[in-house]
């Protein structure tokens, strides 16, 4: 995965999802439960323009960043980031003891050779968190805009970062409801793809609390969303 070649399309929705604070909280909790000591090596795995590396900064945490995007690399260093070469594996004792990837892999044409990159990344014992889009009946325009190659399955990350060297500790769906948000998002035939953020903030303050409370009971079965958190023996 160079940087020569890549560039972003979806940045204006990346702007919008920074806006989704309950739903950015509960990502930041997924990584920072993680977080065992201070001197953690922390990679955010296609940071974008550092939306999430920003808010675990303001939790004491502070990511390095993998950015494709060249455009996006020039945001991330004004910002003070240290930005990794997408090609160069560290020695081994600069390793990573946590990667994290939200919403990335589904841009990814060959995931699984990116799996195993991020494997080579971490030390033994180091945690990888990845967050992507479920299931493909879900693929709508918002899919096609932001060049979504997939949308997946739990079952199917879990093998490929298995197949990666990994021992997946934790594998579910994530927001239920907006399962059904998305399916009517898909079925109301909005072809520009965007997101209206009116309707993510309703979303984000009043619905996805609940729809988090419920992960507990569905989270085997359907979501939104796939969270899966694997470690390196």
């Amino acid at each position: 995965m160079t940087s020569s070649n890549f560039a972003y399309t979806g940045c204006d929705n990346l702007e919008v999802m920074a806006e989704a604070i309950n739903y950015n909280k509960f990502l930041l909790d997924c990584v920072e439960k993680h977080v065992t000591t201070t001197d953690l090596r922390v990679l955010d795995f296609g940071a974008g323009q550092g939306t999430y590396a920003d808010l675990l900064a303001e939790r004491e945490i502070f990511p390095e960043c993998l950015e494709p995007d060249p455009d996006l690399q020039k945001v991330l260093l004004a910002k003070g980031y240290k930005v990794v070469d997408c090609d160069t594996e560290p020695p081994e004792a600069e390793k990573y003891g946590l990667i994290y990837s939200f919403n990335v892999f589904e841009h990814i044409k060959n995931d699984q050779e990116a799996a195993e990159h991020l494997a080579s990344l971490l030390r033994p014992g180091g945690t990888m968190v990845i967050y992507v889009p479920a299931l493909e009946m879900l693929f709508s325009s918002m899919d096609v805009k932001v060049e979504h190659y997939r949308r997946y399955r739990r079952t199917q990350l879990n093998r490929i970062l298995r197949n990666a060297g990994l021992e997946v500790v934790d594998s579910r769906y994530c927001d239920p409801i907006g399962f059904f948000a998305t399916m009517a998002y898909k079925l109301l035939g909005n072809d520009d793809g965007s997101i209206n953020m009116r309707a993510l903030k309703l979303y984000d303050r009043v619905v996805f609390p609940l729809s988090k409370a419920l992960q507990s009971v569905t989270g085997k079965l359907f979501g939104k969303n796939v969270l899966v958190v694997a470690r390196k023996p």
